[in-house]
């Protein structure tokens, strides 16, 4: 099950069999939650898993009355409340194990391997179908369109909804002068178009402005996909597209700052983060970043920890080749 928003995400997993979409509306909507849940009675599942068991997605199990409900809430450091009492197992870890030492992606395939009985301890990062022909081919034109850059095609995602973890565009200017004097990289703006404002920001502080292809607004989600594939470097902020481009097995950067990389970094082999790390943070989780008025986490970043981050993990890329 999945938010309407991310449905046609979760499709596009491998391993995914189905996905059934559940919308609500935000405080509220508690009628369509009983009538999916009355929905999902009719189909007799034998168990219903949450992985973050919130109020709605409870109550949904509960109205579907499924013979036997699981969460795993309680060892990933959060609270449940009344939901509690909703679910047969709040899953525990059955051997030491800190969460705050393992992606969170780790985490949850170690539970479920645990409650299931499976012995394998391999790790197995998300992958994404293959994407469609003419997602693919609607790629790569966008890639034709820009005939100066001759080196490596590095797309951009400079902002979130959490402004707490964006990055200076004056920092990320100088990040792209940098690519494009070494690698003559291809400099490749993503984002929706309410973004944009952010992007010329940072194209305003470029010296080669003929090396930018500029798709800001230009993509759905499938023809993203279908460019991460055709691409040699993602750089992003901490959010969701470092997660997307690396599930499509493009390399990705990601620049973190009050979030630790230890847990939220994007899973992959060619997945690299670049954080401060500061002490303030609690061993690499922020305790309160709403509350906090610093930028130290902000500041921590440089350009140069960037650069020779980007710089290292191509380096690991070529040496594999």
């Amino acid at each position: 099950m999945a938010g309407g928003n991310l449905a046609f995400v979760a499709e596009m997993l491998e391993g995914v069999d189905r996905v059934i979409p559940y919308a609500y509306k935000s405080k509220g909507g508690h009628l369509a939650v009983y009538k999916l849940g009355k929905q999902l009675e009719k189909e007799h599942f034998d168990i219903g898993i949450s992985l973050d068991p919130r109020e709605r997605v409870t109550l949904m199990k509960w109205f579907a009355n499924m013979p036997y409900t699981v969460s795993m809430e309680e060892c990933l450091g959060w609270k449940l409340g009344w939901e509690r009492w909703f679910y047969d197992l709040d899953l525990s870890f059955q051997q030491p194990w800190d969460f705050k030492e393992h992606l969170m992606s780790v985490s949850y395939q170690t539970l479920m391997r645990q409650f299931v009985g499976d012995k394998e301890t391999a790790f197995y990062p998300p992958q994404l179908k293959a994407s469609a022909l003419e997602d693919l081919s609607y790629a790569q034109d966008l890639l034709k369109s820009n005939t100066t850059a001759k080196g490596l095609k590095i797309a951009f995602c400079f902002e979130t909804t959490d402004k707490d973890k964006d990055w200076p565009t004056e920092k990320f200017s100088e990040v792209c002068n940098y690519l494009v004097k070494k690698y003559d990289a291809m400099l490749i703006m993503t984002g929706v178009e309410k973004q944009r404002t952010t992007v010329q920001k940072v194209v305003n502080g470029l010296q080669a402005k003929d090396h930018v292809l500029d798709v800001v607004g230009k993509t759905n989600f499938k023809q993203l996909v279908a460019l991460c594939h055709s691409l040699d470097l993602v750089l992003t902020v901490d959010t969701g597209t470092a997660h997307i481009a690396a599930a499509a097995g493009c390399p990705v950067v990601t620049i973190f700052t009050h979030n630790s990389p230890k847990i939220y970094q994007a899973a992959g082999k060619y997945s690299a983060a670049v954080s401060g790390r500061l002490p303030c943070s609690g061993k690499g989780v922020c305790l309160d970043h709403v509350k906090c008025p610093k930028r130290d986490c902000v500041d921590a970043v440089t350009v140069a920890m960037v650069e020779q981050t980007i710089d290292a993990l191509l380096e690991k890329i070529a040496k594999d080749k």
